[in-house]
């Protein structure tokens, strides 16, 4: 017999992870892109020519990505989508060298305003919603999201 809060569970972990994501992107949609740049470029780990295309891209992705999350729209497509760019995060952060050398600075993941975490502390979300979204990829069920909805899901 399948326990019926498992799926509140899932329902709230998407849309924490979902919030997340959303509120990084829409966060540093708010402000000058060469805000996010100076981030990018202080890891040390993307070539400077790439950083401008990153810095425009990345928090769209993450606002949108965040937003279908939230709302439970294609749901394992967007937890992919979702899981790897928790996954380039992660990449990102354990290649710098600001993170192997003291972990305690600013990570600049939800713009200059608002939420402030260490580089240690961002590693453990994005390792949290990597692993929340790789649940959620394999799934079968979504309640109280969009996808039931237009699916016509019970429960």
């Amino acid at each position: 017999m399948k326990a019926p809060w498992k799926d509140g569970v899932w329902v709230a972990a998407r849309i924490f992870v979902g919030l997340v994501f959303a509120y990084a992107g829409f966060a540093k949609l708010l402000e000058p892109s060469a805000n996010f740049e100076a981030t990018l470029l202080r890891y040390g780990v993307l070539t400077p020519a790439s950083i401008p295309w990153i810095a425009r891209i990345v928090p769209w992705l993450e606002w949108i990505l965040g937003g279908f999350l939230i709302a439970g729209y294609a749901p394992r497509l967007t937890s992919v989508g979702t899981a790897a760019l928790a996954v380039s995060f992660l990449a990102t952060l354990t290649s710098s060298k600001l993170f192997l050398e003291s972990g305690t600075s600013d990570c600049g993941c939800f713009g200059g305003g608002g939420l402030h975490l260490s580089l240690h502390q961002i590693f453990a979300v994005d390792l949290v919603s990597l692993a929340i979204c790789l649940r959620l990829a394999a799934l079968k069920r979504f309640p109280m999201s969009l996808h039931s909805i237009l699916l016509k899901e019970k429960g």
